[in-house]
């Protein structure tokens, strides 16, 4: 196996060649709707990268300083993150949806001399707090910056300088020699990166992971996938900031050799499908749950008689999604099931979900489609697939079973515990913390759950979410909030309860295009969002929807008071992680008179 990432890029390049391997919009065609792809093949990426690490050397860069990347997907961090790895930098990707302050604590905290940045935006984000940080030399701007300081740099500037400083043409050998030096001076143990976690109680922690972390997970996930090749075709629109986009959308599509697109946001997914043609997905459940309302939501709008027969065939999905082969399922794949796989360019193979929690009652829909979507778990602490769902071992409802050379086990408290040569040496300067996540080589995951006779992996919360009520139960906040959030009218929820709330209690944010359908059919008229969530048939509505949601859960879990929101929670208001994950000490500081004004005796 390769142990080093120089090696790993070296292998990488020399298999494209002259194939393209990275490709992203561009401009529209004249005259048409559909867009011009610029790429980028093997070899250019290896003349690119070559003069991106002779330029980031003669900035005084060092073996084991840090260099950070904040931008939104695209080639240009590719480029950036061989190029610090050329020259032993160690990289810290940061989400570009982060404000100035949460950015100036990790550059800090990591000690950043270089910050890479995509936009004028970011720029100016990082200029704002510059000068509170002594170790931030050059700020590298991806876009071209009008009138900067002299430490604000522009990313191709410095690459044309290096190309003409050379006294020679590029050449192969060049380029080979500088990552012979490279990978003769790196050990399987150092560290490649530095990923800060999204932080739902505080700050975040800097997660190292060394190359062997990652390399080992990468050859993981090909056995767990040995059909993924050269042809495959991803379509990667996840920041790769994300450590499951870094490992599985990046680094492991480059060790395959396929195609990898990158998609300009979430709202160009759609045309993007069609252009691309993907045969590989990797998103988290947000993008499926989006895709899935939409379908839902056009059948609505189909004139009755096609409704009949679309929602005849979804039923047929879902009772036939293992036997395909049956007179009824191809009768409806030929009628609705294959127009709905052409939305998505014709050729997807599979998706896979991770991140959170995926609904069941969507990937079996997806699954009955003729669309498979196979659920993982991890996180970034273990580079980060733990486990997987599979081609021929794929349950839904779990999320599969653990990859080749990780150890996973149930702890007597029920929390998962995992081992391997995938779990991190630790916390960047930060023992405490190390040493109470990763014991004697197990890492503490925080996460509960189960195995079954199978060997397949099911989460059954987090081991903080669980709350012990006055009654002596304990509860899983996790578990009642991932079981609301399958009504579709429930965007966002979040639950309280313990210590002084004596029941549990939630704060909900509708899903308000379902909402404003629903007023729509039963005449409920309002100016806005608050006027519609103050009207008694929508409290009444979404009161018969908790019931129904929660009719199998324990009474101590049911949540008997809640309180609707007008807007959702956001990344900019500081109420979501940027992996989308609630903050629940965020909101619970924020929203504090409305949660405790739910157990006032009266209200």
């Amino acid at each position: 196996m390769v142990n080093n990432f120089c090696t790993f890029f070296l292998n990488t390049v020399n298999k494209y060649g002259t194939r393209n391997a990275l490709y992203w919009r561009e401009s529209k065609q004249s005259g048409k709707d559909s867009y011009n792809y610029e790429s980028l093949s093997g070899n250019k990426l290896k003349e690119l990268v070559y003069h991106a690490a002779k330029a980031l050397k003669k900035l005084n860069l060092n073996p084991n300083d840090k260099a950070a990347i904040i931008s939104e997907t695209r080639f240009e961090w590719v480029v950036s993150d061989f190029a610090c790895i050329f020259n032993r930098v160690i990289t810290v990707p940061i989400y570009p949806t982060m404000t100035a302050s949460q950015m100036k604590f990790i550059l800090e905290h990591s000690a950043a001399k270089v910050c890479f940045a995509s936009t004028k935006y970011i720029v100016e984000k990082i200029k704002s707090v510059f000068h509170e940080l002594p170790e931030l030399k050059y700020i590298i701007s991806f876009n071209k910056p009008e009138n900067e300081p002299e430490y604000v740099l522009f990313f191709e500037d410095l690459i044309y300088q290096s190309i003409l400083q050379d006294k020679n043409s590029y050449s192969d050998a060049d380029a080979d020699n500088l990552i012979d030096n490279c990978r003769n001076n790196i050990n399987e143990n150092d560290i490649l990166t530095i990923i800060y976690t999204s932080g739902t109680m505080g700050n975040p922690k800097g997660v190292s992971l060394t190359h062997k972390n990652i390399l080992t997970n990468i050859e993981s996930a090909k056995k767990a996938f040995p059909m993924l090749s050269e042809k495959d075709k991803f379509l990667s629109f996840l920041p790769l900031a994300h450590s499951y986009e870094r490992t599985a959308g990046y680094y492991l599509a480059l060790s395959l050799g396929a195609e990898i697109y990158y998609a300009q946001n979430i709202d160009t997914l759609q045309t993007q499908f069609l252009e691309v043609k993907p045969t590989i997905i990797i998103a988290v459940p947000l993008l499926y749950s989006r895709i899935y309302s939409r379908l839902m939501k056009s059948v609505q709008a189909m004139p009755k008689r096609k409704q009949v027969l679309v929602k005849a065939a979804f039923k047929i999905a879902r009772k036939m999604r293992n036997n395909k082969s049956g007179f009824l399922w191809q009768i409806a794949d030929r009628l609705v099931f294959g127009t709905i796989r052409e939305r998505t360019g014709g050729e997807m193979r599979f998706s896979i979900s991770g991140g959170s929690a995926l609904n069941k009652d969507i990937a079996e829909f997806f699954e009955g489609i003729g669309l498979p979507m196979y659920e993982g778990y991890g996180m970034t602490e273990a580079a980060p697939v733990i486990s997987c769902n599979r081609p021929g071992k794929n349950k839904i409802g779990t999320v599969g079973l653990p990859l080749d050379g990780v150890e996973v086990k149930i702890a007597d408290d029920g929390e998962i515990l995992v081992k391997g040569d995938n779990v991190m040496p630790g916390y960047f300067n930060n023992e405490k913390d190390t040493n109470e996540t990763v014991i004697n080589g197990w890492l503490h995951t925080g996460d509960m759950g189960e195995k079954d006779a199978d060997g397949f992996l099911k989460i059954t919360g987090r081991k903080k979410s669980l709350i012990k009520t006055e009654g002596g139960k304990y509860i899983s906040l996790a578990h009642i909030e991932e079981t609301l959030e399958n009504s579709k009218y429930i965007e966002q929820v979040i639950t309280f309860a313990g210590d002084d709330k004596p029941f549990v209690s939630a704060l909900i944010v509708p899903d308000f295009e379902e909402l404003k359908s629903y007023s729509s059919i039963n005449n409920i008229t309002s100016d806005n969002n608050i006027e519609l969530i103050e009207n008694p048939l929508i409290k009444k509505l979404f009161e018969n929807e908790i019931a129904a949601f929660q009719q199998h859960h324990a009474k101590y879990e049911r949540v008997r008071k809640f309180t609707l929101l007008p807007y959702q929670f956001t990344i900019e208001s500081g109420e979501l992680t940027p992996s989308l994950k609630l903050k629940r000490k965020v909101i619970e500081d924020k929203f504090r008179e409305v949660i405790y004004g739910m157990y006032r005796k009266g209200s």
